[in-house]
């Protein structure tokens, strides 16, 4: 499988889409995409630029980097260009930018870095977040201050040592003739869609390639 085919494929379960779903977005036959992701055909420019604005990745890396699921920031939704907010001041160096109206301060990713901090945040559920948040704060605090700090210890070291001072609860085997859970119906291992979430979710993406410019390739 080429590099682009894994890329594809990376894109697509990221935005959490199935292969149906995706050949609606790109506006191209179920079959046809199939073949894309399989490496069995190579899909237009006009496709290819799609799939890069909704991975929100470069389409040169998309050809020619391996991209990981982490180092990924897929775009959810796109503003209607009426709502486009009017930009005051840009720093690319300091990673702000401050926009008119609405009146506020937003912040730049300017490298690879930072997209994976950024993408590696918002998979956390909301209370790791404000712990990781209020940790951050006090590291920063303390490295401002001057204090010493001992070594840094790294985050496996910081998760297995957390896992020895929690105490191990015994738990009791039901008894064999104790009554068991019902099974349940349809294949196994096939999660049931949300058939209204996941048009929803087609659709947001479709306007994201709507604002995509048209290409001409001569």
């Amino acid at each position: 499988m080429s590099i682009l085919a894994r890329n594809l494929k990376t894109i697509r379960k990221e935005l959490k889409c199935t292969q149906s779903a995706m050949s609606d977005i790109l506006k191209v036959g179920f079959r046809t995409y199939v073949r894309y992701e399989a490496g069995e055909r190579d899909a237009p420019v006009s496709v290819l630029v799609k799939i890069a604005r909704l991975g929100n990745v470069s389409l040169e890396r998309l050809l020619t980097a391996e991209i990981r699921k982490f180092d990924l920031l897929p775009l959810q939704t796109v503003p209607p260009r009426h709502d486009l907010p009017e930009v005051k001041t840009c720093n690319f160096g300091a990673g702000q930018i401050v926009f008119k109206k609405p009146a506020c301060q937003g912040i730049v990713t300017v490298d690879d870095s930072e997209r994976k901090i950024l993408s590696l945040f918002r998979r956390m559920d909301p209370h790791t977040q404000a712990g990781y948040l209020e940790d951050l704060g006090k590291s920063v605090k303390g490295m401002k201050r001057g204090v010493e700090r001992g070594p840094l210890v790294p985050a496996g070291k910081r998760v297995e040592k957390a896992k020895r001072s929690v105490p191990e609860i015994a738990v009791s085997k039901a008894p064999a003739g104790s009554a068991s859970q019902p099974k349940r119906k349809g294949r196994p291992g096939r999660k049931k869609l949300d058939k209204k979430l996941l048009k929803e979710q087609i659709d947001k993406l479709k306007l994201i390639t709507k604002s995509i410019n048209k290409i001409t390739v001569r």
